[in-house]
């Protein structure tokens, strides 16, 4: 991992997103790529449960994206991709993929 970013570029009740940048994609610095990992801000009120929700759900399947994507084949490493979380009605909801 090259960054961590924290961010408020996605929707609001997003906790999480994970992106993988091919190599010299849109034009960024050449440097510039492999995964990166956004933090989002959440409400102190909702903090203890959304740190137990990432613990429990959401860091095994980070994990998994992230192997998966270091091990992917050279035809989905060269398409950017990302994933993230939401938290919605007391509950961390994963977002489709998508490249």
């Amino acid at each position: 991992m090259r960054e961590l970013e924290f961010s408020g570029g996605v929707p609001q009740d997003w906790v999480l997103a994970v992106r993988w940048r091919p190599g010299r994609a849109g034009g960024m610095h050449p440097q510039v790529y492999g995964i990166a990992l956004s933090v989002h801000p959440v409400r102190s009120a909702d903090r203890a449960e959304i740190r137990e929700a990432l613990r429990k759900d959401v860091l095994p399947e980070l994990r998994s994206w992230i192997t998966q994507a270091v091990t992917a084949p050279e035809t989905w490493t060269t398409a950017s991709h990302w994933l993230g979380w939401q938290w919605t009605e007391r509950r961390v909801f994963e977002s489709e993929e998508t490249s």
